[in-house]
């Protein structure tokens, strides 16, 4: 019997970092995770501890090494990274981190038209990015002004992803698709924009190496080869950013695809065959953004409290820290409520509205609640109300695109909550459909490493992922003929929201 390659995919997100190992056909034989440890110095200010990120990425790794065994050490093909976006770090002349990781959350940020003096259109046309204060560019102008002589040490501003390809390689590399999320890079020609780093006063050369996608960045150098456990010149890949890395996992690769993807935040996407311009896409209302795979764009809208939504929900519930059976009973009280949670009525912006919107400043709410309201109805009302925000921008996606489809795929760790789905499926009457991945980002990043080494000949080959099934979830017809009746009243509680 032929040994098969393995791949290897590091997965950096907001809550936990993963690194998974998968075979080609998207089997997977180890998971290792580690929960990331969150920065908090003043309020407002969230950052990732680096430190703990190191420790994370070296026993991560002996532990991955330690449960594949010595046998398939031999099969390793490649080793790829994702991570997070919007985040990101300066190190010195040696290559040591000498700032904060600010957390893609952190409030220490100007707004985008204060760092970028651009029309929005204009701004939109190179980046692909709706106008926020999100992105890596705001906060180096912010961080800037806060300390200039720390500012003039840095030798490279790097993200997430980046900062761990250059640990296990030693080369400062970045791919399109998470330099989309900097606010610097030209979508169209897949290098840095000469005119937005002029209007930030920044040279390239203080700026990663930005390669095409599905490229080896390297390969792993000795020291992290003797400290890991893994065989030095593994090729090191830089997957790109972890929500399209989720939808490859997943099988996105073809427009007419739509994949909701639900973790911390939750973000709505699908393929299309060229960068959209910002009146194509409502006058810059959504992302549209180089994918993981080569020649491919996505059309992406998020909201950034979807998982932590209802997670701050049930911990106002409960206390502070509830107990697995507390959680629970919660869930169980919620899937008794009835449709429309008893007229409880929720807008579920903790971190700003998201998408099509996109106001940062926006908070959450929780309206028309009486005496006879439990604590189900209101967790209820806040799992409605997200499937409402889907409802609107899957609508949206759908015009914008020309495309239709009877079915939408469901992944990350939202997607293991049943009746968040069995209302999504109601809401939007269409079939849901749920991998059975147990780390979606990290199973798209290894089969990014895949393609990037030969692994694959095409992404679609790539996607096909044989090992992996697929549970479908038809919509209720009695649930659906509910939300039909209740959809409008869910949906203007959101669309209160948007700006005259």
């Amino acid at each position: 019997m032929i040994a098969q390659p393995v791949l290897l995919g590091i997965d950096i997100g907001t809550t936990n970092f993963k690194i998974v190992a998968v075979t080609p056909q998207g089997e997977t034989l180890v998971v290792v995770r580690r929960a990331m440890v969150i920065d908090r110095p003043s309020p407002g200010a969230a950052g990732f501890n680096i430190p703990a990120l190191n420790r994370h990425l070296v026993e991560g790794l002996r532990e991955l090494v330690t449960q594949l065994g010595p046998g398939n050490l031999g099969n390793l093909a490649a080793v790829s990274v994702t991570s997070i976006g919007e985040s990101f770090l300066g190190v010195d002349a040696n290559g040591e981190v000498i700032t904060p990781c600010p957390a893609w959350y952190d409030r220490r940020t100007v707004p985008r038209q204060q760092a970028i003096p651009l029309e929005a259109a204009c701004w939109y046309n190179i980046t692909g990015m709706v106008d926020d204060d999100i992105y890596t560019a705001c906060r180096l102008w912010w961080w800037r002004r806060q300390s200039a002589d720390h500012f003039r040490r840095v030798r490279r501003w790097l993200m997430v992803a980046d900062y761990v390809v250059y640990l296990l390689s030693g080369n400062y590399v970045t791919s399109p698709s998470l330099a989309a999320r900097s606010g610097l890079a030209d979508r169209h020609h897949g290098c840095w924009s000469p005119t937005l780093l002029q209007a930030l006063s920044l040279s390239e050369q203080v700026l990663p190496q930005l390669k095409a996608a599905a490229q080896t960045a390297g390969v792993l150098n000795r020291q992290m080869a003797a400290l890991s456990g893994l065989p030095a010149g593994l090729p090191v890949i830089h997957a790109g950013h972890d929500h399209p890395c989720a939808g490859f996992g997943c099988g996105l690769v073809d427009s007419g695809q739509f994949i909701d993807s639900t973790g911390t935040s939750e973000a709505l996407k699908t393929v299309v065959t060229r960068p959209l311009s910002w009146q194509e896409v409502g006058n810059g209302d959504y992302d549209c953004y180089p994918h993981v795979i080569p020649g491919c764009w996505l059309l992406s809208g998020h909201i950034p409290s979807s998982g932590s939504f209802l997670d701050w929900l049930v911990r106002m519930l409960s206390g502070p820290s509830p107990q697995p059976a507390q959680r629970d009973w919660l869930w169980q009280q919620a899937a008794a409520s009835p449709a429309g949670a008893q007229g409880v009525r929720v807008a579920p912006f903790l971190e700003g509205s998201g998408a099509p919107w996109n106001q940062r400043d926006a908070r959450a709410s929780l309206t028309a609640i009486g005496d006879d309201c439990a604590a189900g109805d209101l967790l209820r009302a806040g799992v409605e109300s997200l499937a409402a925000w889907l409802e609107i921008n899957f609508t949206r996606f759908m015009q914008i695109t020309g495309q239709s489809t009877d079915a939408l795929t469901l992944t990350g760790g939202g997607a293991r909550q049943t009746l968040s789905n069995q209302i999504k499926a109601a809401m939007l009457q269409k079939t849901c459909l749920i991998p059975q991945v147990e780390e979606a980002a990290g199973l798209g990043a290894a089969l990014v490493g895949g393609l990037a080494v030969g692994v694959f000949d095409t992404a679609h080959q790539a996607a096909q992922r044989p090992a992996i099934l697929q549970q479908t979830l038809s919509p209720d017809a009695r649930l659906s003929a509910q939300y039909a009746a209740l959809r409008p009243r869910l949906t203007d509680t959101l669309q209160l929201r948007k700006s005259p």
